[in-house]
């Protein structure tokens, strides 16, 4: 494997991991009517949403480059 591509790969994972953490304390913090919480996490998730966005761009522009890796979910 391209270690360029290992590089944003292992990247985008940490970012979606603690987007699916973000989102599992977000439901939890919902279902306990914690809105104040919820409200706060909601704007994490935002911002986490926005750093996979931009973690996307660079991994596929490597992949449509150099052809290195196939593609997946993306």
């Amino acid at each position: 494997m391209c270690p360029e591509y290992h590089r944003l790969a292992v990247n985008l994972e940490g970012i979606l991991a603690k987007l699916a953490e973000l989102t599992s304390t977000h439901l939890t913090l919902f279902r306990e009517r914690d809105h104040s919480g919820a409200m706060q996490i909601d704007k994490e998730i935002e911002n986490t949403i926005g750093e996979k966005e931009r973690a996307i761009g660079p991994l596929r522009q490597h992949l449509k480059e150099h052809k290195c890796q196939m593609p997946y979910l993306l």
